[in-house]
C-alpha cells in the first residue's frame, strides 16, 4: 500500500464518507423517513444494522492501525459532558412534553464525534450557525410557545410585512440574539479546544456507538414518545432548508393556486330576490385574529369588561344574530380567506382533494348579478409574497379598493363616499382590516378602555396583563368600527355578515401570537374557535318574504357548530342567487345545512 492508502484522510474518504453517505440516504430517500416510517419495527431494524455494519468497519480499521478503539475514560467524560450541554443549549425538544432525552443525547453526541472525525475544524462550519438558529429557537419556544423552524411559521415570517415583523424585534430580543450567537461561538470554541487533540478513529468508533445507542433508545421507546425533534440534531439539520425551501414553496403554490381558480360567473347564475337595482348592502366583514371567547357578545367578561357593547346591544335589540362556535379553518389568513371567499371545504393544506374550491370568488357572483363590488383593507400590508396577491386576486371584480393608511376607521370616508354616490344601487361590500392581529395596536391608544395596554411582545408572559388589554382594546375598536359602518348603512336594507379568519393565543397553553400551531394541532385548541356573526336591517326582511325566512333560520341555527366553509353557501342562499357552485347542506340561511364535520376541539380527531 501507498503511504495515502495509510493515512486518516484515506479512511475518511474511501470509507467512512461512503458508509456515512449511504446512512444519510437511507434515512432521507423519503423525506418523512424518520418521522413516519421508524415507526415501524423493521424500519428501525434495518437502521441497527446499518449502524452496525458501519460500527464494525471503523472498530477493524482502528484495530488494524493499532490505535485505541475508543477515546480515553477522560476524553469519554468530557464528549460526554458536551454532548449533554449542546442538547440542553439547543434542543427545544427537551423543553415540550415529552421528549426522549436518550435517543437525544446519543444522537447529538454522534454527531459531534462524528463530524469531527470527519471534517475535524471544518465541523465548526456547520456548528456555529446551526447552534445560533437551534438556540434562537428555545429562546422563542421560550417566549412564545412557537418552533421557529416549521414550515407555516417561516411561510407567515416570508410573507409579514414591516410592521407585523418589527413587532418582534424589540431591545429583549435583540439581546436575547447576542446572547444566542455569543453561547454559540462559546460551544463551538470549546468544542474546537477539546477535540482538536483528539485522534479521528476513535472518534469515529464513539460516534457510531452513540448513534447506535440512539437507535436502540429509539426502539425502546412508546410510539406517543416517538418525535423527528428527538433525533436531534441529525434531523433538524436537514428540516432547516427543507422548510425554508417548503415555505417558499407553500407561499408560491398558494398564489398559483388562487390565480388557476376560475371565476364562478362563467357559468349561468341568477338572483331570485332583488328586481334590478333596490339599495341593497352586503357587507362580509373578515376580521383578524378575533378569538369568540373574547368578544363580550358571547359572555366574555374579564373584570367585568365589555369587548362588544356596541354589538351586545343590537343583540338585544333583536338585530344581531352571533354564532359561538364557529370553527376556521386555517391558522394564518390566505388560506382563511380562500376557504372564506370560495367553496372550499378546508384549508388549501388540507390533502383531501374535495375539500378544495372549484371557483374563486364568490365576490364575482355577486358582481354578475347586479351588485357593484368595493374593497376596504387595512393598510398596505406590503406583503408581496402572499396577501397581497391572494386579496387581489379574490377581489378582482371590485370596482375600487380603498387602504387604510394609519388604522382601520381611515377607510370610513371612502365607504361614506361609495354610499352616498351609489345610494340606488346593488353593492357589495368586502371589509379585511388588520383588527387583532399582532402587534395588538390598531386601536385609538387615547381612548383604551383597558389599562394598562402596551401592545408588546418582547417576553409578553411577563407583561400578560398589558398585551391581553391591549388585545381587548382592538376588539373594543373593532365594535366602535362596526358601528360607524352599520351607522352609514341606516335606512338601506342590508345584510352585514362578520367573521374572523384564526384565532389568537394569549398565553393560552403557553402560547403566544399564533405559536407556530400546525393546521392539526391548530384544531385541537381554543384557538381555532373565532367571531362571528349576522347584523340585518329591518328594511332587509321587507324587501322581499326570501330575507325574511333566511334571517329567521339564521337565527335557529345560531347554536350550531359552525365553519368557514358555511360563509360561501350562506351568503349566496341568503340573496336567492343560484349558482352551480352553491350547495344548500352548507348554507345556514336555508333549511338543509349541517353543521361543521371537521376537527374541531373536544372532537376526537380522525
Amino acid at each position: 500500500m501507498t503511504a495515502w492508502m495509510k493515512s486518516r484522510k484515506a479512511f475518511c474518504q474511501m470509507t467512512m464518507l461512503p458508509l456515512l453517505g449511504i446512512a444519510l440516504w437511507g434515512l432521507f430517500c423519503n423525506e418523512r423517513v424518520i418521522y413516519n416510517d421508524l415507526h415501524s419495527p423493521e424500519r428501525i431494524a434495518l437502521l441497527g444494522v446499518g449502524l452496525l455494519l458501519m460500527l464494525a468497519v471503523s472498530l477493524f480499521w482502528t484495530h488494524h492501525r493499532r490505535q485505541p478503539l475508543l477515546p480515553d475514560a477522560g476524553e469519554l467524560w468530557c464528549i460526554f459532558g458536551l454532548g449533554i450541554i449542546y442538547s440542553f443549549a439547543a434542543n427545544v425538544a427537551l423543553y415540550n412534553p415529552g421528549p426522549l432525552f436518550l435517543v437525544s443525547f446519543f444522537t447529538a453526541m454522534g454527531a459531534l464525534c462524528l463530524l469531527w472525525a470527519l471534517l475535524r475544524h471544518w465541523a465548526l462550519v456547520f456548528w456555529v450557525p446551526f447552534l445560533f438558529v437551534e438556540i434562537g429557537q428555545v429562546c422563542a419556544f421560550q417566549q412564545y410557545g412557537m418552533l421557529v423552524n416549521r414550515q407555516l411559521v417561516l411561510a407567515e415570517v416570508f410573507a409579514a410585512s414591516h410592521a407585523e415583523t418589527m413587532v418582534y424585534v424589540t431591545p429583549f430580543n435583540m439581546v436575547l440574539a447576542v446572547l444566542s450567537l455569543a453561547v454559540a461561538g462559546l460551544l463551538a470554541w470549546m468544542q474546537w479546544r477539546f477535540f482538536r487533540s483528539l485522534r479521528r478513529l476513535p472518534l469515529a468508533n464513539l460516534g457510531f456507538l452513540s448513534l447506535l445507542l440512539g437507535g436502540v433508545s429509539l426502539a425502546f421507546s412508546s410510539p406517543a414518545d416517538m418525535s423527528e425533534h428527538n433525533l436531534w440534531p441529525v434531523y433538524e439539520a436537514w428540516m432547516i432548508p427543507h422548510n425554508v425551501a417548503s415555505a417558499c414553496e407553500l407561499n408560491e403554490r398558494t398564489q398559483d393556486y388562487v390565480r388557476g381558480l376560475p371565476s364562478p360567473a362563467g357559468k349561468p347564475s341568477s338572483i331570485s330576490t332583488l328586481q334590478g337595482q333596490q339599495g341593497a348592502v352586503l357587507v362580509l366583514h373578515v376580521g383578524e385574529s378575533v378569538r369568540a371567547d373574547r368578544l363580550s357578545l358571547n359572555g366574555y367578561l374579564n373584570a367585568g369588561r365589555e369587548t362588544t357593547p356596541w354589538l351586545c346591544s343590537q343583540q338585544r335589540a333583536g338585530s344581531l344574530i352571533s354564532y359561538t362556535d364557529c370553527i376556521s379553518s386555517a391558522p394564518h389568513t390566505c388560506s382563511a380567506l380562500i376557504t372564506i371567499l370560495t367553496d372550499a371545504r378546508r384549508s388549501i393544506t388540507d390533502p383531501d382533494p374535495d375539500y378544495g374550491a372549484r371557483a374563486g370568488s364568490v365576490l364575482d357572483l355577486f358582481a354578475d348579478n347586479g351588485f357593484s363590488v368595493y374593497t376596504f383593507l387595512g393598510r398596505a400590508a406590503q406583503q408581496v409574497f402572499k396577501y397581497d396577491a391572494v386579496s387581489k386576486t379574490l377581489s378582482q371584480s371590485s370596482r375600487e379598493r380603498f387602504h387604510a393608511p394609519r388604522n382601520p376607521k381611515t377607510v370610513l370616508p371612502f365607504m361614506d363616499k361609495v354610499l352616498s354616490e351609489n345610494g340606488g344601487k346593488n353593492l357589495a361590500l368586502f371589509i379585511n382590516n388588520e383588527g387583532s392581529h399582532v402587534p395588538f395596536g390598531y386601536y385609538d391608544e387615547e381612548e383604551a378602555p383597558f389599562a394598562p395596554s402596551e401592545p408588546c411582545l418582547s417576553n409578553p408572559a411577563a407583561n400578560a396583563e398589558s398585551v391581553n388589554n391591549a388585545y381587548d382594546n382592538t376588539i373594543y375598536y373593532t365594535d366602535d368600527f362596526i358601528r360607524h359602518v352599520v351607522e352609514k348603512l341606516q335606512g338601506r336594507p342590508f345584510v352585514y355578515v362578520y367573521v374572523a379568519d384564526h384565532g389568537e393565543y394569549l398565553g393560552h397553553g403557553g402560547l403566544w401570537g399564533r405559536g407556530g400551531i400546525s393546521p392539526e394541532n391548530y384544531h385541537r385548541t381554543s384557538g381555532c374557535r373565532v367571531g362571528m356573526f349576522v347584523i340585518t336591517s329591518p328594511e332587509c326582511e321587507a324587501l322581499h318574504p326570501h330575507f325574511a325566512e333566511g334571517i329567521a333560520r339564521l337565527r335557529d341555527h345560531a347554536a350550531m357548530t359552525v365553519g368557514h366553509e358555511h360563509i360561501y353557501h350562506t351568503l349566496l342562499g341568503m340573496f336567492g342567487i343560484a349558482s352551480p357552485y352553491y350547495d344548500a347542506a352548507l348554507d345556514l340561511s336555508g333549511e338543509a345545512v349541517r353543521p361543521y364535520a371537521g376537527a374541531y376541539p373536544g372532537k376526537p380527531q380522525s
